[in-house]
């Protein structure tokens, strides 16, 4: 265990290790050394070289035009997660409570398979292996359908196919997959706004900032509209909009039991607590649990969509062991110490409402 608290890393590979010294460079503040910055800067005039010869912001256009169903392209300009996933979610879920119907489609990072895959919430659930967590994790959570494949146009078709009277499309994520037609695009942003400012591999940047104008809304995850403006050194615009994502409480693995924020402050007073997960921001389960009162022994932050042994929890000696949803259709229900955090997310109203307006207006 390290000084901080937080688990030894020592069984990382070194894909895990490269991303945390990258996310150090672009989100912390940390200054590479001479051949390092060098070799980045080097990539990243490569990046912009390669961006301006496959001429990608012609193409971002032509990608904008409406379609049958709509399609909603949830997407970030940055690497490194931004909360994109938690939006998915809310947007079928408030669909859904209306009576709409809503499909989602995603590339499915890290999945064994390369072919279109449909999952029907129905029907029993392929492994994460086969899905990935986070198709997975958004078809137990929604109860929407989800299809998924690296080509996210086949994944749209096979998803139609399938179900034809969908009243809405959601991509998670695919902003820069142009190939995809869409009628709508939100990018989200967190706390770290665009990070060091730089494009990939120098910083976590996708595309440049002035993307932003040709997109339909800006969501400003877990902060005020002000605050990205500082960060974006831009000024705020009339389709950025603050969402909020809240810890709920937590629903035990094994059992689906579940405690709000008070009954686990209460039933966890005198455990030994500990907190891991492999998402892009591993510190925003943290300080939301910080933020929530739950006292942590320890804190163990994985590569994002790591791949979990299947005894991977037997190693903790802590009582209470919590994960994220991403993390836990990735392991077993038999260990009874696993709790998995669970969350809301509350979209402002102008935005709801211009969703409900673009899928009525596309309704024969």
């Amino acid at each position: 265990m390290n000084n901080d608290g937080r688990v030894s890393d020592n069984g990382r590979d070194g894909t895990g290790k490269l991303e945390k010294e990258l996310l150090k460079i672009w989100y912390g503040g940390q200054q590479p050394g001479l051949i390092t910055q060098t070799t980045l800067e080097s990539l990243t005039l490569l990046y912009r070289l390669l961006r301006f010869l496959s001429r990608q912001n012609t193409k971002a256009k032509a990608s904008k035009l409406h379609t049958n169903p709509p399609l909603l392209v949830v997407g970030n300009l940055i690497a490194g997660g931004a909360g994109k996933t938690p939006v998915v979610m809310a947007v079928c879920r408030h669909l859904s409570s209306t009576g709409r119907k809503v499909g989602i489609v995603s590339r499915g990072y890290g999945r064994s398979g390369t072919g279109a895959l449909l999952i029907d919430p129905a029907q029993p659930l392929p492994s994460a292996q086969d899905a990935g967590d986070e198709p997975l994790f958004l078809a137990t959570e929604t109860q929407c359908p989800v299809a998924i494949c690296a080509d996210r146009t086949q994944a749209v078709d096979t998803l139609l196919s399938a179900f034809p009277d969908l009243d809405l499309i959601v991509s998670d994520d695919g902003l820069q997959h142009h190939r995809l037609k869409r009628q709508l695009e939100w990018v989200v942003f967190d706390e770290r706004g665009q990070g060091n400012g730089k494009l990939l591999p120098a910083g976590p940047l996708r595309e440049p900032l002035s993307r932003l104008n040709s997109v339909d809304a800006v969501l400003c995850s877990n902060m005020s509209t002000l605050r990205l403006s500082a960060a974006l050194k831009l000024p705020e615009q009339h389709n950025w909009h603050a969402v909020e994502v809240k810890l709920a409480g937590f629903r035990h693995l094994q059992s689906g039991e579940f405690l709000n924020l008070g009954q686990a402050k209460v039933q966890w007073k005198d455990s030994s607590v500990m907190a891991f997960t492999g998402i892009g921001n591993p510190e925003k389960l943290f300080k939301a649990l910080k933020a929530a009162h739950i006292v942590l022994q320890n804190t163990l932050d994985l590569p994002d969509h790591y791949s979990y042994p299947v005894d991977f929890c037997a190693q903790f000696d802590q009582q209470v062991l919590i994960t994220s949803g991403k993390d836990a259709v990735k392991l077993s229900a038999s260990n009874p110490k696993v709790w998995v955090a669970e969350i809301t997310v509350e979209l402002p109203p102008s935005l709801t409402q211009a969703l409900e307006d673009c899928i009525g207006s596309t309704i024969d």
